[in-house]
């Protein structure tokens, strides 16, 4: 490997690491809780500037993808991992 490269791999861990701390920072300012629902657990993302506003809910479906839907918004979205279904939720 060259020295570019190096130097490039080590400027995107760093930057990876800054926003890492960064997400973790802002992601104590919110809740997760859960109520049962017919199909499963239907968990909601509460938080934001404002207080304890209710920011969405995700849920697991059949097939093992998370179905996230930030409130005030019809869209419905897929994701691998629980993690990204907040992260969306959080950044709508």
């Amino acid at each position: 490997m060259t020295q570019a490269t190096l130097d490039n791999q080590a400027v995107a861990q760093i930057e990876l690491s800054a926003y890492m701390q960064q997400q973790s920072q802002e992601a104590a300012h919110y809740e997760i809780d859960s109520v049962p629902d017919i199909f499963g657990n239907l968990y909601r993302v509460w938080g934001g500037s404002c207080g304890i506003n209710l920011l969405g809910t995700f849920y697991q479906n059949l097939s093992g993808f998370w179905i996230s839907q930030p409130s005030y918004s019809s869209k419905l979205q897929q994701w691998r991992t629980s993690n990204e279904a907040v992260t969306a939720i959080v950044n709508a």
